[in-house]
């Protein structure tokens, strides 16, 4: 009897042996392969990873807008029709591009206000569009009079068909006298366009304008792609 349970733990013993020493090769062959992870991760090594659509946008597309700029004389406006990306913010992008200017190819078509211009708000609500810029747009540049600097942006945003009514502001403060010039009820104004050019294509929107640079002009463009819901 006392042989018989001693044969069975020696049966037993060698079992459990060979059963670590089996594990042990497994993980092994499972290092060897390049992984770490326990043996059920392996089991599932070669399982199909779950599908991710896939996702496609659309071309982007694009709007044509008119910039009004000063002519030669600083007198009259200049209506310059640019091709941009259609975003989200039309209006603010339509006076980003104004501010940053006329460009390459677009002949007697100038800055109407200094290049230092940031815009820094723009609202449409009700037909009245609120405009706030920063202090550089008080500031006369080079001939252009104040009353074609002031249209030029009036008739930039006034453009669109939502908006009748064009209030100014600087810096946040509300605008009522701009060099002079009373800022009550401002509309688009055709008499002070001058005659229209060509059509400017996006990668000319990318050249600088062909007027001598001064220093203030060599400062950062307006980004092209702020987005400001209307």
């Amino acid at each position: 009897m006392q042989t018989t349970k001693t044969l069975l733990l020696f049966f037993l013993s060698i079992v459990c042996i060979l059963l670590l020493v089996g594990c042990n090769i497994l993980d092994n062959l499972i290092k060897d392969e390049g992984g770490t992870a326990p043996l059920s991760q392996f089991l599932n090594k070669n399982s199909t990873p779950e599908a991710q659509p896939v996702i496609t946008l659309p071309e982007q597309e694009e709007r044509t807008v008119k910039l009004f700029f000063a002519d030669s004389s600083g007198k009259k406006l200049i209506e310059v029709e640019r091709t941009i990306p259609k975003t989200l913010s039309l209006a603010r992008e339509t006076v980003n591009q104004w501010l940053m200017g006329p460009v390459g190819g677009v002949a007697d078509a100038h800055r109407a206000v200094s290049p230092e211009t940031k815009l820094l708000d723009i609202n449409i609500k009700n037909g009245i569009a609120i405009v706030d810029l920063s202090k550089e747009f008080l500031e006369p540049y080079s001939n252009v009079t104040a009353e074609t600097a002031l249209f030029g942006l009036v008739n930039t945003v006034a453009q669109f068909s939502t908006v009748e009514i064009v209030q100014l502001r600087v810096e946040g403060k509300d605008l009522t006298n701009y060099r002079g010039l009373d800022l009550n009820e401002l509309r688009f104004r055709n008499d002070m366009i001058g005659y229209t050019s060509g059509l400017v294509q996006p990668e000319q929107a990318q050249n600088i304008a062909e007027e001598p640079a001064s220093e203030k002009e060599q400062a950062d463009s307006p980004s092209l792609f702020n987005l400001f819901a209307n």
